[in-house]
Formats: structure tokens, C-alpha cells, sequence
């Protein structure tokens, strides 16, 4: 049930996340280009690198937690 937990909140944070990046290398674009740029779909790809680490992190803190 905590990895799940993990996930889930890995999946809603990474998109935020991934919504504020994006937005911001589009200012970043605006300013030196003149041209809105950026990356399809980055949202949804740090949600699911954000869903994949978060697990391993809670785990190996978890796990260390435990052996003191």
C-alpha cells in the first residue's frame, strides 16, 4: 500500500512538476528567441520518472531508517 501510495503521489507531483518546467523554458524562449519553445509531452514524462524514483527513495530512506 506505500509503494502504491508512492506512485500515486510520484505521478501528481512529477506532473506538476513537469507543468512548471515547461512553462518555464517557454519564458525562457519567449526572452532569447522571440519564439515560444519546449519539450512534447514533458509533463507526463516527469510524471513517470517522478512515479519510478520516489518509491526507490522512500525505500532506501526507509531501509536506512531501520538498520539504526
Amino acid at each position: 500500500m506505500r509503494i502504491f501510495l508512492a506512485i500515486i503521489i510520484g505521478l501528481i507531483g512529477g506532473f506538476v512538476i513537469g507543468i512548471a518546467l515547461s512553462s518555464m523554458i517557454g519564458i525562457i524562449g519567449m526572452t532569447i528567441f522571440n519564439e515560444p519553445i519546449g519539450i512534447k509531452y514533458l509533463s507526463y514524462y516527469t510524471a513517470i520518472l517522478c512515479a519510478i524514483i520516489l518509491p526507490i527513495v522512500d525505500h532506501k530512506g526507509r531501509v536506512k531508517f531501520e538498520n539504526q
